[in-house]
């Protein structure tokens, strides 16, 4: 009698410390999740996939179109077709621009028009107040448009000599990186260090247009009565392969238009954003406990292979961090992860108490497997 009362404490105790591991684990990814859905934090996976430095960085780069704005920053020149008789007489050189960021902006101010009712108007010769505010918006949205048009073209004529020799420089180098077969630590280092340099210059070239087509927005935006804003915002503007036309209609739900954006990396933001939710609230209820695991478990790895923690492999963790060699932090969370996954835990104090004697155990018996799974010196029910 005592050795099974021994018992019995021994595996309460084992099932309480398995339950606060769940609980833990959970709390943890549901705040990772919580945290990254509010918008003023400002988070994005670029900034740690780009730094991705483990065995499978090339596929993580894939989901990072033009990583360092060089795609953004392509010029072109801008024409104005002469007229002469009523018929084109020719061209006339008239400046330069960035055409992957103006060809967006035009794009968003003709859907701005159309969803707003400001597409129909020219020409239209009317008393009605109401028409008349309506072509004095249009007025207004078409002058500020005109002005930010103007001045991405002025910001690429005085940067365009800046913009080739960026370009020419960092094509050079990738040339050169792909030629290279010297593998030795010192030669790693200075070729990462480069590559950080060419992607920062080209990110910071791009992120002038970026902010100035943000400010555009807002500027249209504030042209509109409460009635017309009443009707919802556009989707955000996004640039060149890193739009997307799923996103963007996935952008448009009521539940996600907050968290979603309409590019390529705002679905992976998206998917890591929700999954890290939903897998922490499913671990902290117990709920699908198995499940949630695995998919925790699989976003480790993937935080793991991306972040390598070998101590060879540049750039090194910061020492803040602490050092490890291969169980960092996250390798042991995936460790717990895996444990978890292989045990019952959320039927110990969790919903899948209720799963399991509902559902379950049905299904058991249909295949007919008769004996629990969950080891006996771990049924603490059991125990007198």
């Amino acid at each position: 009698m005592g050795k099974t009362k021994s018992c019995c404490r021994y595996a309460a105790v084992v099932v309480a410390l398995i339950v606060l591991l769940r609980v833990g684990v959970g709390c943890h990814f549901l705040y990772e999740g919580l945290w990254k859905m509010d918008k003023s934090n400002g988070f994005s996976s670029k900034g740690f996939l780009g730094m991705a430095k483990g065995p499978t960085k090339d596929l993580y780069y894939m989901f990072l179109p033009d990583l360092g704005g060089e795609e953004r920053i392509q010029m072109a020149e801008v024409y104005r077709v002469v007229m002469q008789g009523g018929e084109k007489a020719g061209q006339k050189r008239v400046g330069w621009t960035l055409p992957v960021i103006e060809k967006e902006w035009y794009a968003y101010y003709d859907a701005f028009l159309k969803k707003y009712d400001l597409d129909e108007l020219d020409g239209v010769e009317a008393d009605d107040p109401e028409l008349q505010g309506l072509k004095s918006q249009r007025e207004a949205a078409r002058d500020i448009f005109n002005q930010y048009v103007l001045s991405l073209r002025e910001y690429t004529l005085e940067n365009r000599e800046d913009f080739r020799g960026f370009v020419a420089s960092k094509r050079r180098f990738e040339e050169a990186l792909a030629k290279s077969k010297n593998d030795a630590e010192y030669q790693r280092i200075r070729d990462w260090d480069a590559q950080l340099k060419y992607r920062n210059e080209g990110e910071k070239f791009a992120a002038v247009p970026v902010a100035m087509g943000e400010n555009l927005q807002l500027a249209l935006w504030n042209v509109l009565t409460p009635e017309q804003k009443a009707k919802g915002e556009l989707t955000p503007i996004a640039y060149g392969a890193n739009k997307s036309a799923i996103m963007n209609a996935v952008a448009k739900i009521p539940c996600l238009k907050n968290i979603a954006v309409p590019t390529t990396m705002g679905a992976l933001d998206l998917a890591v954003t929700l999954g890290l939710s939903a897998i922490g609230l499913c671990l902290m209820l117990g709920l699908c406990t198995r499940l949630a695991c695995l998919g925790g478990a699989l976003f480790m790895i993937n935080v793991v292979l991306s972040q390598f923690p070998w101590p060879t492999v540049y750039p090194y963790p910061p020492e803040v961090v602490g050092h490890s060699m291969v169980f960092n932090k996250d390798t042991i969370e995936l460790v717990v992860l895996l444990v978890l996954a292989s045990l019952p835990a959320g039927r110990w104090g969790g919903l899948d108490w209720f799963l399991w004697n509902c559902v379950g155990q049905n299904l058991y018996r249909y295949f007919g497997i008769e004996k629990d799974p969950i080891p006996e010196v771990l049924q603490v029910e059991s125990c007198n």
